[in-house]
């Protein structure tokens, strides 16, 4: 799944052009290493070459209080999942059960736009549907059991963002709505379908929609008070189709490596769900882009409350990766930047993890409320067993890591404080912005 408005991997990095046979796993697992032996994160990186693996490496688990499933974890994959419905719709469009041109009105006339819409559009983000995992600004809406209908029904009142077929624009409705039309026509639940049509014919024996109540399934988690606490998740049958598949690192690769095997479409349908470069797609139908200059992987990224995934496959040298976070401090996009910038020998400043102590009289001198007429929120500071924290208008607190004297961060969202205690003011630092705010005095 995905909690904001825009995609998840923007990583339109320039990269040598020149293929390196070695690719560097020692650097890379010295990389790794550093992000867990500074408690920054837990999840698992797995590294195939023409469909062997070449690494496969847990990280952070014994931070975790409860045992760890070892190679057997599967992983919340998040809007992944979107690649394997997608696949689910090609085999039935290779089947002729199915057209790209159908319209949504032969399934669900009732939706917005449903005479227009096509599933090719629904397939690449074109279909102008909105985003039904965010309802009237609420992203917590879905944490706790919902029914189906009330799924179809928040769709329906979110009505057109566009016109369809006139722009990208990401949406979780429009596969929902393909996973209940895969549904519909084999008249069986997604989680069948996911075990009957992929896991079970191409051996992925740890996938699984949870639909199908896996076993084995890690947990997400959350860094605070010093420690790392299990988070709250979706309550993923929500999201079938969208985002409620587990697998292990391991099932993910051996997906994406049969998929471009065409052993599980033809090769014909990989390259209709690739997005087309020369009309600066994105999305395509079923696998986005992850482009390096001249190497490209085809994949996708996924996102929920607390776990964090990225699976591609570079068709020019049959390198593929999968690399899931359960347990972020360290920003997935970052540590994927990393990760290919070593593989590929582009220069990469390692991070620097050392972390500032700060006193709690210092801390104190930073508590209160800051604002600004250029930012949309205020920002109240308070310490908590000399622990940081920020929090925004209506939003939770969370944790702030010192990294040097007057200066904190919050990794894993790009934000930077730095404090000027002399004029009581702030400066805040996210996405390239940079925002000066001013504490607010106490009215008497």
């Amino acid at each position: 799944m995905k909690l904001n408005l825009t995609l998840l991997l923007g990583l339109f990095i320039t990269f040598s052009s020149v293929f390196a046979q070695n690719l560097h796993l020692d650097e890379i697992d010295h990389y790794v290493t550093l992000v867990e032996k500074n408690n920054r994160g837990i999840g698992n990186l797995t590294i195939y070459q023409h469909g062997k693996e070449l690494y496969n490496r847990d990280f952070g688990q014994a931070a975790l209080k409860q045992p760890s499933y070892g190679r057997e974890a599967k992983y919340h994959i998040g809007s992944i999942t979107k690649t394997y419905t997608a696949v689910l719709i090609f085999q039935l469009i290779e089947q002729k059960r199915l057209s790209l041109e159908d319209r949504l009105a032969r399934f669900f006339p009732e939706m917005p736009g449903a005479d227009e819409i096509t599933i090719r559009q629904m397939l690449e983000h074109t279909s102008g549907l909105g985003d039904y995992v965010i309802r009237d600004g609420d992203p917590d809406w879905l944490l706790e059991k919902v029914t189906e209908q009330d799924i179809l029904k928040e769709i329906k009142r979110q009505g057109l963002v566009n016109p369809p077929g006139t722009k990208e624009e990401y949406s979780n409705s429009a596969y929902y709505l393909l996973g209940m039309i895969a549904e519909k026509i084999h008249n069986k639940n997604y989680g069948f379908l996911v075990q009957e049509y992929i896991s079970k014919p191409y051996g992925l024996k740890n996938t699984a929609s949870l639909i199908s109540k896996p076993e084995k399934v890690g947990n997400s988690y959350e860094y605070t008070a010093n420690s790392w606490q299990e988070k709250k998740d979706f309550y993923f049958p929500n999201t079938k189709g969208a985002g409620d598949i587990v697998a292990t690192t391991e099932d993910m690769l051996r997906f994406i490596n049969a998929l471009f095997e065409y052993r599980i479409l033809t090769k014909e349908s990989i390259a209709v769900m690739k997005p087309v470069i020369e009309k600066k797609e994105y999305f395509g139908r079923g696998l986005m882009q992850i482009p390096l200059n001249k190497h490209r992987f085809y994949g996708h990224g996924g996102d929920t409350r607390g776990t964090h995934s990225v699976l591609g496959y570079n068709e020019e040298d049959g390198v593929s990766i999968a690399l899931v976070i359960n347990g972020e401090r360290y920003p997935r996009n970052q540590f994927i930047l990393g990760i290919l910038s070593l593989m590929y020998e582009v220069p990469f400043e390692l991070p620097n993890f050392t972390e500032y102590k700060a006193t709690p009289e210092q801390l104190s001198t930073y508590s209160g409320t800051y604002s600004s007429p250029q930012f949309p929120l205020k920002v109240t500071i308070s310490q908590s067993e000399g622990i940081l924290y920020a929090q925004g208008t209506g939003q939770p607190a969370f944790p702030l890591d010192a990294t040097a004297q007057h200066k904190f961060s919050m990794e894993e969202a790009g934000l930077k404080l730095e404090f000027k205690p002399e004029s009581n003011s702030m400066i805040l630092q996210q996405g390239g912005s940079e925002f000066e705010l001013n504490k607010e005095q106490p009215s008497n």
